[in-house]
């Protein structure tokens, strides 16, 4: 498990820093795997629609839950911040739906997906650094802690624990585990170890091997 610190931020702030680093830590999984053809179109096809699914869950509920309600809060201070961020978000799904069609043809084009994914990263580093430099510091005055526990509750109806959870604490610190897990009753902590942890860990394996070291 990664042990990286992390500061102590307001856990709205925390929420969507981990979900950034996890968005990441899957393009430089997928880049890796396409760079050196290690791993099968199934599992690359696999691996991204995982992906794919948290990035659109993601933005879906940012556009119509939380950022609504951020403007709503600090009313004409962030319409252009948000304006530009819906923008971004447009654009990450076109480059997204460009890279799904170059994964689709995988087997008989590696160079149009490896393409794709580097004008996806760039999409996606666009946004993330625009958001994390000028909208996030802005979370702590638009939210309270209340707000942050009913984006969760909200966001598990169409996110569900079992596909969230162990996508977003794959490889992340232990400061991110404790923050997420902490609060966990036993029988859910249990199912997450057991269940949803080994399931996305089958799909990481699958995309991910680990280089062959010859005997001396």
């Amino acid at each position: 498990m990664n042990t990286t610190p992390t500061t102590t931020l307001h856990p709205g702030w925390k929420v969507q820093l981990a979900v950034h680093r996890a968005v990441r830590r899957d393009t430089a999984r997928l880049a890796a795997a396409l760079a050196d053809g290690s791993a099968p179109p199934a599992a690359v096809q696999a691996y991204w629609a995982a992906t794919a699914e948290q990035l659109h869950e993601h933005h879906v509920f940012e556009d119509n839950v939380v950022w609504p309600l951020m403007a709503e809060r600090l009313e004409g201070r962030v319409a252009a911040l948000l304006g530009r961020n819906a923008n971004e978000h447009v654009a990450m799904a076109a480059a997204m739906d460009n890279f799904d069609r170059a994964v689709a043809a995988l087997a008989t084009d590696t160079g149009a997906a490896r393409v794709a994914l580097a004008q996806l990263h760039d999409a996606i580093e666009t946004h993330l650094g625009h958001e994390e430099a000028e909208v996030l510091p802005l979370i702590p005055e638009a939210f309270t802690i209340e707000d942050v526990m009913f984006f969760s509750t909200e966001s598990a109806k169409t996110n569900p624990a079992p596909a969230f959870l162990p996508w977003l604490l794959d490889d992340a610190p232990d400061d991110d585990v404790a923050f997420f897990t902490g609060p966990m009753p036993d029988p859910v902590r249990a199912a997450l170890e057991s269940e949803w942890t080994p399931r996305w860990r089958a799909t990481v394996d699958a995309l991910v091997t680990e280089p062959v070291v010859s005997a001396p």
